[in-house]
């Protein structure tokens, strides 16, 4: 799937220390022309209708089938968080009962000792 192109979100604080000469925050690329994709350095600076997979699970939402519209890089660019667009997030389906049954069954498998032969 394609993602939906998400207008630039600018942050005035972090755009007033990029224009002071010799300075430059790592890591903040709201228009995605350098890591492809729109990049904030930490998460609170990322816009507020984006959010990460357990932040949209913790909502009770999943991100559907959307592909990334942002993302948060730290550590030197050796992490990274994806952000989904939580207006185009669904609600987590919830496990039929068969689905249930065959979980715990499961479960109970793993727990049980297995007699050496």
């Amino acid at each position: 799937m394609h993602s939906i192109p998400v207008p630039a979100a600018r942050i005035p604080q972090l755009e007033q220390l990029n224009a002071v000469p010799g300075t430059r925050v790592v890591f903040y690329d709201p228009t995605g022309s350098h890591y492809g994709m729109p990049t904030y350095p930490v998460w609170k600076w990322a816009p507020k209708h984006l959010k990460t997979r357990r932040q949209l699970t913790a909502l009770g939402l999943r991100p559907g089938g959307q592909a990334p519209v942002a993302q948060i890089l730290w550590r030197k660019g050796g992490r990274v968080a994806y952000l989904y667009d939580i207006t185009r997030a669904l609600p987590k389906r919830k496990p039929t009962g068969k689905q249930l049954d065959a979980l715990d069954k499961a479960t109970r498998a793993r727990r049980t000792k297995r007699s050496a032969s």
